[in-house]
């Protein structure tokens, strides 16, 4: 349980992380001339795929590991969570500091 406890805190911590960086790279890019025709939705959601799959490689790389076809999967599955959290993280948080500080 001990373990489950530690890497659930890793696990959320990452993808904060992720999410901080797609927020940052989307609001770099957005306002670019091929980019403005883009939905931002649409950008954020490739720009999580892109960011996601990317740490994916950069930590088998560094961890010395096999890639195995799941991990990709997975990748693929967490760049939808970290999109979510881009997209709306930011509306809830300011939502929530609205409510309770006033």
């Amino acid at each position: 349980m001990k373990i489950l406890a530690e890497n659930s805190v890793l696990i959320i911590g990452i993808l904060g992380a992720l999410a901080f960086a797609v927020s940052l790279i989307t609001e770099l890019l957005k306002d670019l001339p091929g980019i403005k025709k883009v939905p931002t939705k649409a950008f954020v959601i490739l720009i999580s795929l892109i960011v996601t799959v990317a740490a994916l490689l950069i930590y088998v790389a560094y961890a010395s590991i096999p890639l195995l076809w799941y991990y990709v999967a997975l990748a693929v599955f967490a760049a939808f969570v970290v999109a979510y959290i881009s997209m709306y993280g930011w509306d809830t948080f300011k939502e929530l500091k609205d409510r309770f500080i006033k």
